[in-house]
């Protein structure tokens, strides 16, 4: 399940606010750190091995470590790594992965990649050709693993940056369309009283750099809350809970729920195996 983020616009006064529940749980964090990390795993290895024996206890505690590190990394710790190091809780940062998929490029290569060189073409796309140019999606004329990396941080998502600007300057009501008076209007806005466009005029109207910072204008603060903010958030339960979601592919719990009008109960043991079943997670704040 992939988390959703919520914004942090409330600072915390003071420290008063972890209580006992706090100072608990930031030390079951703290320990699963310290468990967790490669790094102090490795610095302790010389020193153990050279006294282990079965009499040792840092044998033990070494074998429980070594185990343990194995093991996927806890989100908790992930958030807690994320906000020691300063992130804002960015795309990727923390817990907050980019969504998984069964259906991915594996998946896809693994059926349609007759000679296996990390392309698709045409000819070995068994599906309709309307469908091929979806997933083209930087239409080249065959299908790699980039046309279906929809992460944040993807080349397309980095190149799409721009024009997401420049629609958002112009989709005045923010409805996700340009309508034909909306465009008339950033074109009067750029001609200013012309009758045409310059090159000048386009460039002005479709900034690719933010504008110069005026002479002698002191620098922009860090807007974003503070480690400390965020620590005390997370512990709070502001930055989401601290039981992790289900994986892909693992079966999901049985629940039972209100419809919005109240009139019924919906449980999804009632559909599973009968009819598919989309469950949306998210947070609305």
């Amino acid at each position: 399940m992939r988390r959703v983020g919520r914004s942090h616009s409330q600072e915390y006064a003071s420290s008063d606010r972890f209580g006992w529940r706090g100072i608990v749980q930031l030390a079951l964090i703290v320990a699963g750190i310290l468990i967790s990390s490669p790094e102090s795993s490795r610095s302790a290895e010389p020193a153990v091995r050279a006294r282990a024996n079965w009499l040792d206890p840092l044998h033990y505690y070494s074998t429980l470590r070594e185990q343990v590190g194995k093991m996927r990394q806890p989100e908790i710790v992930e958030m807690v790594s994320a906000i020691a190091q300063g992130s804002q809780m960015g795309p990727g940062e923390g817990w907050f992965h980019g969504s998984v998929s069964r259906y991915d490029w594996s998946w896809l290569a693994q059926r349609y990649d007759a000679n296996h060189d990390g392309k698709i073409t045409k000819e070995e796309f068994l599906g309709p050709d309307d469908l091929f140019e979806r997933l083209d999606r930087n239409h080249d004329g065959v299908l790699t693993s980039a046309d279906l990396d929809w992460s944040d941080r993807s080349l397309f998502a980095l190149q799409s940056m721009p024009s997401r600007y420049w629609f958002s300057m112009v989709d005045a009501n923010s409805n996700g369309r340009i309508s034909r008076e909306e465009w008339d209007a950033a074109f009067a806005r750029a001609a200013k009283g012309k009758g045409y466009l310059t090159p000048d005029d386009l460039r002005e109207m479709f900034p690719t750099s933010p504008p110069p910072r005026p002479a002698g204008a002191p620098p922009p603060k860090n807007q974003g809350p503070s480690p400390l903010t965020l620590l005390i958030g997370l512990l709070d339960g502001e930055l989401g809970s601290f039981f992790e979601g289900p994986d892909l592919g693992q079966r999901a719990p049985d629940f039972r729920l209100q419809t919005q009008d109240g009139s019924r109960a919906v449980q999804l043991s009632q559909f599973r195996g009968k009819k598919p079943v989309v469950l949306v997670f998210g947070s609305f704040t």
